[in-house]
């Protein structure tokens, strides 16, 4: 039987911040195995994310629902539970929300090394969050977006929340069935305080 390579599929969103979209990638570059690259921008606007230089797909959202209170045009929940469709079944699939960093060069081999259905490292807040680490549990304020790696067909199974906390609402209903791996390394992190996006 022929093996079948999996792969780590990175879902990355970006709106009106190409500054931030550069140094994010920048990060992604230093991985010593890089992952399949899908950016998200539901605004045509964002021109820069045609200039990106390694191998991407761009993503762009199928009937959007506008919320005035989100930093984007769209929700996670709007883009990711379309988005992720589209990824493969058998490979497993990250996130980096508000072109967050990847900090451990190494995230993408140990994902795909220790190959379980949900592996959750640390993430580092911001200045406004003191630098907070979270992502040592799962709960409220304790895990975010860009902390997890998940089974793409895992991942499939369950509907991204529309209402405000989804990613730790959305990783609470998979552990539930579904049992997580954490490790110790600091595995990404806030570039800075983008404030509120959708405004500029």
């Amino acid at each position: 039987m022929k093996k079948i390579n999996k792969e780590v599929y990175l879902l990355l969103r970006t709106h009106n911040r190409p500054n931030e979209f550069k140094v994010c990638l920048d990060s992604i570059k230093t991985q010593t195995t890089k992952p399949k690259l899908i950016v998200i921008s539901d605004d045509p606007n964002d021109i820069y994310v045609n200039n990106v230089r390694v191998k991407h797909d761009i993503f762009r959202v199928k009937r959007p629902f506008r919320r005035w209170w989100i930093r984007h045009h769209n929700p996670y929940n709007d883009y990711f539970n379309q988005a992720v469709n589209i990824i493969p079944d058998g490979n497993f699939v990250i996130y980096l929300d508000d072109d967050d960093l990847l900090l451990y060069k190494d995230w993408i081999n140990l994902i795909l090394n220790m190959n379980v259905d949900v592996l959750i490292g640390r993430f580092k807040m911001g200045k406004d969050h003191n630098y907070t680490l979270i992502g040592d549990e799962i709960s409220r304020g304790k895990i975010g977006t860009s902390c997890f790696a998940i089974k793409s067909e895992i991942a499939k199974k369950f509907t991204w929340p529309k209402k405000s906390g989804g990613d730790y609402k959305f990783i609470k209903k998979i552990v539930k069935e579904f049992n997580p791996v954490f490790v110790n390394y600091i595995v990404g992190g806030v570039q800075k305080n983008l404030n509120q996006s959708w405004r500029k």
